[in-house]
């Protein structure tokens, strides 16, 4: 790990492939894509130093189903959107992609492969992105609209029916949603959701997916604006446990986090990226919160 942690401080070239499985953009027009070698928590870690230039909406996921988390992320300059897995970045949204946000990624059509969903800041349609694997095929509408009005959405698998949801800040009250996903791409909306946090949610930022416990259910972690501390609230089902401070101060000069399995321990793991420097930072997780942070990207993130 030592070795690994410093070959990625020197930075890494993105790598090139030959084979052409299917992408889109993020208007859902099919494109061909490279596709990436297999992936590992260290390979994956490894191919993060690869970005060169300023990345937003970091996502972790299994996009590509080889049962090794890979990063999604933006590129602000070109809007296209890139997939780390294995020894290099890979090209999976030819642009369009900073007219959306919030994005995240779990298995909501039960082919064990996870996918993308997004808003789109000109409707706030909440789009599902479907993985093929090694790209994404053709964008499906799963909300309706409003989703503008919503907030630090993540997914996850909250209930324990092994079905993706979503769960969302809404700006208008400040609480927690929880939306429950039907496992065949769709997700509960209306009178389905479920108040899984009652207010104060507009106090908190960079929402975060991830299962600290090894439990099988997904918890939330959120940094809170007027303390910079990180907290961690225990998945139960349908709602949260209370919560409990795994951070003391200083996470407010953090943005994009994420969760996932890096590491390759039981419990899920942060990354996020440090605002002063663009570097990208992995925070290992385990039971009781979270060990000394990482270096995994050069800056620039």
């Amino acid at each position: 790990m030592r070795a690994l942690l410093a070959a990625l401080a020197g930075g890494a070239a993105a790598a090139v492939y030959t084979a052409t499985p299917l992408g889109v953009d993020s208007g859902g027009a099919a494109r061909p894509v490279s596709a990436p070698g297999a992936g590992s928590p260290d390979a994956m870690m490894a191919a993060a130093s690869a970005a060169t230039v300023g990345m937003a909406e970091i996502v972790v996921s299994d996009i590509d189903g080889d049962r090794a988390d890979d990063v999604v992320a933006v590129e602000r300059s070109t809007g296209k959107l890139w997939m780390y897995a294995g020894a290099g970045r890979v090209e999976i949204g030819t642009g369009g992609w900073n007219a959306m946000h919030d994005l995240a990624g779990g298995d909501f059509n039960g082919d064990t492969k996870s996918d993308l969903i997004a808003v789109e800041q000109a409707t706030g349609k909440l789009w599902l992105y479907p993985s093929v694997g090694k790209g994404l095929t053709a964008r499906v509408e799963i909300g309706t609209g409003a989703w503008n009005g919503m907030h630090d959405l993540v997914a996850g698998e909250f209930t324990g029916d092994g079905k993706a949801d979503v769960v969302a800040v809404e700006d208008s009250t400040g609480k927690l949603w929880l939306y429950p996903g039907n496992g065949a791409g769709a997700i509960g909306g209306g009178s389905t959701r479920v108040e899984i946090g009652s207010g104060g949610w507009n106090g908190m930022h960079d929402l975060v997916s991830v299962d600290l416990g090894d439990d099988g259910r997904s918890d939330v972690v959120a940094a809170e604006t007027s303390t910079s501390k990180l907290w961690w609230y225990k998945g139960a089902g349908t709602g949260l446990g209370v919560r409990a401070e795994i951070g003391s101060g200083g996470w407010n000069s953090m943005r994009d986090l994420a969760g996932g399995d890096f590491v390759g321990s039981a419990d899920g793991d942060l990354v996020g990226v440090e605002t002063a420097s663009d570097k990208l930072f992995l925070y290992p997780g385990r039971t009781a919160g979270l060990e000394a942070r990482k270096q995994i990207g050069t800056a620039d993130w």
